[in-house]
């Protein structure tokens, strides 16, 4: 029995023997390091290969960083936002800038065109020149209009007005400044100026009329008998060469409506054609 004990711990002792002898080199551990973990700093100084290896992981670390940077900083990866900015991180400020001073840049011209484009001749200009003069109408009283009338028979256009009218003198600023309105007005009509609520006594046809005061204000009895007692302003008067009523026309024309609508009555269209009628056919001169 005491030889069996002694048997067994010689061979124990034998077996550990070798693992004490074994040598504690870091070169075996850091080469099976290295084979784990390259990128451990220690591993690459025990062999060759381990340090090749990680100068090879060194240099990939190296070239891969800047292209990674700049796929982060391109405009490739870029996304607009509904307010038109570029998302934090996906461009840099360079692209940012100029993309946003583009959408403010003014249009381009060519300069070569702009040197070829045609130029006008002297006739075009005079001819454009001609058609930016203002024509201004000829106001006159109604006396100086009747005056006129006894020796050179005329239509009489009236523009019943008052002071206080803000559409009358918006026809004033657009309609009546109208070169075609003023130009035809002055060659065919006596063109009159009436306020409607003047005081001073008109003798009309044989006839004197007067200022009738209604409330804080009144109005003249002829405008009221050229209006039919429709006192509505502005209201433009057509009377003919014999001072005859021929229509009155409520509210605010604009120019090319007041040229048809003159021409229509100093041509005597009135008499025979339809106003539906002629004003799809007319053509304004403006």
């Amino acid at each position: 029995m005491y030889r069996y004990l002694i048997a067994i711990l010689i061979a124990f002792t034998a077996a550990m023997l070798p693992a004490q002898t074994t040598p504690r080199n870091g070169a075996t551990q850091s080469a099976g390091k290295t084979s784990l973990t390259p990128s451990e700093p220690r591993s690459t100084r025990s062999t060759p290969a381990g340090s090749r290896e990680a100068k090879t992981q060194k240099t990939t670390e190296r070239s891969t960083t800047p292209t990674n940077a700049g796929s982060r900083s391109g405009s490739s990866d870029a996304t607009l936002t509904p307010k038109g900015s570029y998302r934090p991180g996906s461009a840099t400020t360079t692209t940012t800038t100029n993309t946003r001073s583009n959408t403010t840049r003014p249009a381009y011209s060519n300069p070569t065109q702009a040197r070829n484009a045609p130029r006008l001749s002297a006739d075009r200009k005079k001819t454009a020149a001609k058609s930016v003069e203002r024509v201004t109408i000829n106001w006159m009283t109604l006396e100086e209009a009747m005056e006129k009338n006894k020796t050179e028979k005329r239509k009489i256009f009236v523009d019943v007005y008052t002071t206080w009218c803000g559409w009358c003198k918006h026809m004033d600023s657009t309609t009546f400044v109208s070169g075609a309105v003023a130009k035809y007005l002055n060659d065919h009509y006596y063109p009159v100026k009436f306020n409607a609520e003047q005081q001073n006594d008109i003798v009309f046809k044989d006839k004197t009329y007067h200022f009738k005061k209604s409330g804080s204000r009144g109005h003249h009895e002829l405008a009221a008998e050229w209006l039919n007692n429709r006192l509505t302003f502005p209201t433009v008067v057509f009377l003919d060469e014999n001072m005859t009523l021929i229509q009155p026309l409520a509210g605010y024309q604009d120019a090319n409506k007041m040229e048809a609508i003159i021409n229509y009555f100093g041509t005597d269209s009135h008499k025979k054609v339809p106003w539906e009628s002629y004003e799809k056919k007319f053509v304004p001169q403006q």
